[in-house]
């Protein structure tokens, strides 16, 4: 069953953010199995491990044993957790202690420093804390590898870590600000993580003022839509540019990659005659008035994606009939076709390493789109993940550790986070009365994620929400239809991340 399956990818991630020592993130997904399934013995376990206070790690223990009484590593574990730090008597001789436990020495005069015993405590009460989570992680079956989990949502004790590839881990319950609040200078992201073995650095916090957004907006009455630009937070919107759809920045910030319809004549056949089309251009963010208009395929072109070194864009055009993606120079040179199938290929990403175009295509299930990548030559095309329904817009992050997707399995569009390779995919827009969202993309820092719905009435709006999916806020309240958003690359940001 669905939900079943739904639990168990709960606990297998939850299992795993305990297991890299990320307490938070597993408190978060393990309280969410055992409340669905009470009786969820291993649950009980791992939540064991990853609550703070002796208390609450006791009550585990304690369900645990309730669900089974011949839970002999429970019982231990509980055992040693009584209060004072001092052993129980043990129910059988058959189970001895795994690790030698810190005890006073009784034989030692009254009148000696109590000092050592102190010292003693303190010392017990540290390996206390490691004991439990070694006797609970040693009963476990074996867990999926990394890639199937969530190791690019929160990084590794092993890996060398940049901050700015912190993250949080989503969750499914969300609080709602009011379009009345006004985000501050400061509002920063509200969930840190717990260190794991090796202490990590936590990520450098930025105002969303600090960011420059564009988005495409289609008035009222309108046939195409207009670009806009604002602050991170939505404030000091402006008009670019008219007649402006599907626009992203360059890797440098100062170009921008726009699709614009163009009025062609010629043709044979039904084609004889003036028609429109979209072509692509390329202009000065700071001087859209000078585009260059840079395709002459006669043909439908939309969502443009810039390569890593700013040299090449993908795009997707219906040329040859179908949907197919295309690369090319922006000098419009060097155009080749890297998908030839009969499928709809469409939304190309290229990662921010230039080793990879992920898209979605409905070429392995016809009339849904999957997510699937490729080299950026067409070659090693790959299917990233199965998920039901659709999938749409694709969007990395902009150190290549995660992606952001639109997918519509639960009967409207909703927005997931999943790992680089397209894995352990995690809702973050949940319980929004069956609107639809689209179009997502993540700040300049990672640390959220902006999208279109139209949650709060008839047209489609900005909107941003937290990794956890648990912050969100609406960030245009204009009467138009938002269509597309992408965030000008902060290269400066980066290198302070870098330093910190």
């Amino acid at each position: 069953m669905a939900n079943q399956d739904d639990l168990q990818e709960k606990l297998r991630m939850g299992i795993d953010a305990a297991r890299r020592g990320d307490k938070a993130a597993a408190q978060v997904l393990l309280r969410q199995v055992v409340a669905a399934d009470p009786q969820n013995e291993l649950a009980w376990m791992w939540l064991a491990s990853a609550v703070e206070s002796l208390d609450e790690r006791r009550a585990c223990l304690e369900r645990a044993l309730r669900i089974n009484p011949n839970n002999t590593r429970a019982r231990e574990a509980l055992r040693r957790l009584q209060p004072g730090g001092t052993a129980a008597p043990r129910e059988a001789a058959s189970h001895p202690r795994t690790r030698p436990q810190p005890v006073v020495d009784a034989s030692r005069p009254a009148g000696r420093s109590s000092l050592p015993i102190l010292i003693g405590v303190i010392v017990g009460l540290a390996v206390l804390t490691a004991l439990i989570f070694a006797l609970v992680s040693s009963q476990q079956p074996r867990i999926l590898s990394t890639d199937e989990l969530v190791a690019a949502l929160t990084p590794t004790a092993t890996r060398t870590i940049d901050p700015n590839t912190f993250t949080a881990t989503p969750s499914p319950y969300m609080r709602i600000v009011t379009a009345d609040v006004n985000l501050p200078p400061t509002f920063t992201p509200t969930f840190t993580p717990l260190p794991s073995e090796t202490p990590l650095p936590s990520a450098t916090p930025y105002p969303l003022t600090s960011f420059t957004l564009i988005y495409t907006s289609l008035d009222p009455g309108q046939a195409v839509p207009s670009l806009y630009q604002a602050a991170g937070d939505g404030s000091g919107e402006r008009l670019l540019a008219e007649d402006v759809r599907d626009a992203a920045f360059d890797p440098a910030g100062q170009r921008v990659a726009f699709v614009r319809e163009v009025t062609i004549s010629g043709g044979e056949g039904e084609e004889v005659g003036e028609r429109v089309v979209t072509e692509l251009f390329i202009a000065p963010i700071d001087n859209l008035g000078a585009a260059e208009q840079i395709t002459e395929f006669g043909s439908t072109i939309s969502h443009p994606t810039w390569s890593p070194d700013g040299t090449q864009l993908a795009i997707v055009s219906d040329y040859d009939g179908d949907e197919d993606i295309w690369t090319l120079t922006v000098d419009g040179g060097n155009i080749i076709k890297l998908t030839e199938n009969d499928a709809v290929d469409r939304d190309p990403a290229w990662s921010p390493d230039g080793t990879q175009i992920v898209f979605v295509s409905d070429q392995a299930s016809p009339g849904l789109t999957r997510l699937f990548s490729m080299s950026p030559d067409g070659q090693n095309v790959t299917q990233l993940n199965n998920m039901g329904g659709s999938t749409f817009h694709p969007r990395w992050s902009h150190d290549g550790t995660r992606l952001v997707f639109v997918n519509d399995s639960s009967g409207d569009g909703d927005i997931y986070i999943a790992d680089a390779q397209g894995q352990s995919s995690l809702l973050i827009t949940p319980d929004d009365g069956g609107a639809e969202d689209r179009s997502p993309a993540f700040t300049p820092d990672g640390n959220w994620v902006s999208f279109i719905s139209n949650r709060e009435g008839e047209v489609f709006q900005l909107y941003l929400t937290n990794l956890r999916g648990d912050v969100l806020t609406r960030l245009t309240n204009n009467g138009r239809d938002d269509q597309t958003v992408d965030y000008k690359p902060e290269l400066l940001l980066r290198l302070r991340q870098r330093q910190n």
